[in-house]
Formats: structure tokens, C-alpha cells, sequence
């Protein structure tokens, strides 16, 4: 005897069987055609790249290079490198001992490869996106464009430059742990020849980290000054202060993080301050003598003043119950000051095309650096190293900061001199040879203050480059 349930079924059987008969004698209908088009928000879409010095579309440069745009890092609300590079491939922030950016770019980490409009920028500081029109990752050695560095890749940022369109943004942001940043760009044309604009940041926050603080302002104008109908200058200011509590985070045991609660701090962060103060003036001087023959030249100095000191967590004992607490303090003084000239033109002989860049540099960097080891003498004189409980890893012990035998005290300038010749031959619509040499020569005169010694070093390097 069957079910109901099965019973239905094949009731209803034959009237399937009779709608799809009718259905066979219907004509099909014809629906309208629709055409698809590209619906990419140009906010989104970079052509070129600025650091590559050309206007090559991205698609012939021979390396990867991933573009964040302005709007992209708007709508993510990146607010620094770190967060921007999230969004990139091959790319990953390391800890920078709670000081400094330090990226790990195709697998090298470094602290020096970072670039402003093309222009090196290698303080370790942490750097903010409020007056960053886009971000650039050049990834794999860049040595032909940029001389001496990683061979992971770079980062360079693009500044923002007065325009001749208005703009007016604020933006106000509050978030958990007593976070508030506010940002403000404003451009103006003053006439149909000079432009002024400002972009401001300030932020003040706490952190899920136990009395983790962060405090940043920046301020940052710029004027743009058309000269003649080919000839633009522009011209700006930069100038800003971030400081933090220097977070190392929590110490390794037994190949893996300490299990701790999420926001403990280890050490004291009442003793682990960082301080960055960065003065920069830029000039670019732009000339077309034609649409195919452009020459840029910019200049820039730069003053930075960094200190951080940290009373941070070292080894765990055998038993994982004891952590070692350490101590130090390092200042860094550093004056920047580069020229590049970069004249690009187009000649074409017969059905070859060549798009040829040809620049020189100039530069020269004097360094101080001076650093202190951490003592804790109420423990016993010339104790530097202490151990705490991993239950409360926290010290109140007083630190007395001074010179050991081995601890920094030097000054140093680099100069700099290169120049490189690149050129793109474009064979067909197909195929595009890139070819190019940079040549640096690279000086160091370097000082032991402490010893008094001192040496000097002189190199020549050349970085070629060639690519199908």
C-alpha cells in the first residue's frame, strides 16, 4: 500500500508530462540584447606609477607595483602605512620594536626603503597618510631607479599639491580607547596661476594595550605657481610630531607567544617613551618643452629629530615563569638634503619608438646617533637586567640610563652622486624592451665619539636593468 505522499506524486506526474508537450509547440522568445561595459570607479584605478619616474602604464613595467589610491585608503580609513599595506600582496608590517615601520617586503625586512614623491625618506618614524594623495609598493630591487637599498622593494607616497579645483574636507573620527583624530584638507586657487593648500592631522588616542598612548599632529601647505604656459612650480612646507609608548609586545616561549591576557604590558610603559619630529621643505620646478620633452627637478631638505626608549621584556626563564625586563634609549638626529633632475623625451626612429629617462642626483646626509643602556642600581649597581614575574609582568623600578662600553656615539655624513639612463624601445604593439644603468658614487665619513676613531669609505656602484 503507498503513501500519500507517493501517491500525489505520481498523480501529478502526467501533468508535468502534458505542460512540457504544450511547451514544445511555443516559439522561444527573443530577450534584448545586453552589452556589458567597464564599471571601475576611477577612484580605484591608477594608470602609472609616480616612483617609476615615467608615465609607462603600469601594465609595461617590468616589476609589480600595486597602487592604493585616495580613495581606496578613504574607504578602508587607512590611516598609516601599516594599515594601507594590509591591501597589499607580498607585503607585511613587523613589529618595529614599537618605534618605527618596518616592513617585510617579499621576505626583507628593512626601515630605509621608504620614499616621498620619489625622494628617499628612510628615518624610522611612523609616517601618516593625512596629506598622501596615494600609496605606491614597488616590490623586487629597485637599485636602477633608486640606488642603494633593500632588495625587497620600496614604498613611496605621493603628496598631495595645491590644484586649481576648490576643496573643503574635514573629517572627525572617534573610536574605542578614548580614540579621536581629526584631518583637514583645504585648497584654493588664489587665481588662474597660483593655488594654496593645507592639509592638518591631529589624533589622540588610547590602545587595547595597558597604557599604550599615541598623540600626533602634522601640518603641511603648499603653493603651486604657474610660470609661463609650460613652466610650474610648487612649493611646501611639512611639519610633524608623533609620539607614543613604545610597545615591544610579549616574549616567546618554547617557539611560541607567551599566553597572557590580550592588553597586559610587559615592562613599564611610564619608561618607554618615543618621539619623532620631522621638518621638511620641497621644491618642484616642472618645464614642458613640448609634450613628448618634459624636465622635472625637485629639491628637498629634511630635519628629523627621533629618541625612544623602551623597558621591554627579554628571555623567559626554563620553568615560564620569570621574564628578563631590559632597558635602553636611543636618539637619532638626521639633515636631509636631496636634488634630482629627471628629462624625459620621446624620439622615434623609423618604426621604433624610444621613451628615454635621464636624471641625476644629488645628496647628502649627516647623522648623529647616541644611545644609552638602562641600569637598575637599586637592584645593584650595574644591573641591567632584572626578572619579573610572567603573572604581573610589570616593573616600577626606577632606570638610570647611561653609556656602557659598547653603546653608540657617532656622527656620520653621506654624500651622494649618481646618474642613470634609462630607456623603453618599443618594438611593436607587442613587445617593449626596457633597458637602463644607474651609477652611484657614495661616500661615508664616519666618527667614533667615544673613541675618538674614525674612517672613511668611498663606492661606486652601478645598478643595470633589462627587461623584455
Amino acid at each position: 500500500m503507498s503513501s500519500p505522499l507517493i501517491r500525489a506524486s505520481l498523480l501529478s506526474l502526467p501533468l508535468v508530462v502534458v505542460s512540457a508537450a504544450q511547451a514544445a509547440d511555443e516559439k522561444p522568445t527573443v530577450l534584448p540584447k545586453i552589452q556589458v561595459a567597464e564599471t571601475i570607479d576611477e577612484g580605484y584605478k591608477a594608470s602609472v606609477a609616480n616612483a617609476a619616474k615615467t608615465d609607462t602604464p603600469l601594465l609595461d613595467v617590468p616589476q609589480s607595483i600595486s597602487v592604493i589610491t585616495r580613495q581606496t585608503l578613504d574607504d578602508v580609513n587607512a590611516q598609516n602605512i601599516g594599515d594601507a599595506v594590509q591591501y597589499v600582496p607580498g607585503i607585511t608590517m613587523a613589529q618595529g620594536e614599537g618605534n618605527r615601520e618596518t616592513p617585510v617586503i617579499r621576505g626583507n625586512a628593512t626601515t630605509g626603503d621608504f620614499f616621498l614623491d620619489g625622494m628617499r625618506d628612510d628615518v624610522q618614524y611612523y609616517r601618516d597618510l593625512y596629506n598622501v594623495e596615494r600609496l605606491e609598493v614597488l616590490k623586487g630591487p629597485n637599485g636602477a631607479l633608486f640606488g642603494r637599498g633593500g632588495v625587497g622593494g620600496i614604498v613611496n607616497r605621493v603628496s598631495k599639491q595645491a590644484e586649481f579645483d576648490p576643496i573643503r574636507s574635514v573629517s572627525l573620527q572617534f573610536g574605542s580607547y578614548e580614540n579621536k583624530r581629526v584631518t583637514a584638507d583645504f585648497n584654493q586657487p588664489l587665481s588662474d596661476r597660483i593655488a594654496f593648500r593645507v592639509n592638518g592631522v591631529y589624533e589622540d588616542s588610547e590602545s587595547y594595550r595597558d597604557d599604550v598612548t599615541l598623540e600626533r599632529y602634522g601640518i603641511n601647505p603648499t603653493m603651486t605657481f604657474i610660470v609661463g604656459d609650460r613652466t610650474t612650480v610648487t612649493a611646501g612646507l611639512e611639519y610633524f610630531h608623533d609620539e607614543r609608548v613604545a610597545d615591544r609586545g610579549v616574549s616567546s616561549y618554547q617557539g611560541r607567544p607567551l599566553e597572557t591576557r590580550r592588553g597586559q604590558f610587559f615592562g613599564d610603559p611610564n619608561q618607554s617613551p618615543v618621539e619623532a619630529t620631522v621638518k621638511m621643505a620641497n621644491l618642484l620646478v616642472e618645464h614642458h618643452f613640448s609634450d613628448d620633452f618634459v624636465l622635472r627637478n625637485r629639491t628637498r631638505y629634511g630635519d628629523y629629530d627621533k629618541f625612544y626608549q623602551n623597558v621591554f621584556p627579554g628571555a623567559v626563564n626554563a620553568a615560564g615563569t620569570l621574564v628578563a625586563i631590559n632597558a635602553y634609549n636611543n636618539a637619532t638626529q638626521r639633515e636631509n638634503f636631496f636634488n634630482q633632475t629627471d628629462l624625459n623625451f620621446t624620439l622615434t626612429t623609423g618604426a621604433i619608438t624610444h621613451k628615454f629617462l635621464a636624471g641625476i642626483e644629488v645628496g647628502r646626509q649627516e647623522t648623529e646617533n647616541f644611545r644609552n643602556t638602562g641600569y637598575f642600581d637599586t637592584v645593584a649597581p650595574g644591573t641591567t637586567s632584572v626578572q619579573v614575574p610572567i603573572s604581573n609582568p610589570r616593573t616600577t623600578l626606577p632606570v638610570s640610563f647611561r653609556q656602557s662600553a659598547t653603546d653608540a656615539d657617532n656622527d656620520g655624513t653621506a654624500k651622494i652622486a649618481a646618474v642613470y639612463l634609462h630607456d623603453e624601445i618599443v618594438l611593436s604593439p607587442r613587445f617593449l624592451v626596457v633597458a637602463g644603468v644607474r651609477y652611484d658614487s657614495f661616500d661615508v665619513d664616519f666618527t667614533n665619539n667615544r673613541t675618538g676613531a674614525g674612517f672613511s669609505s668611498s663606492d661606486d656602484l652601478f645598478s643595470p636593468r633589462l627587461a623584455l
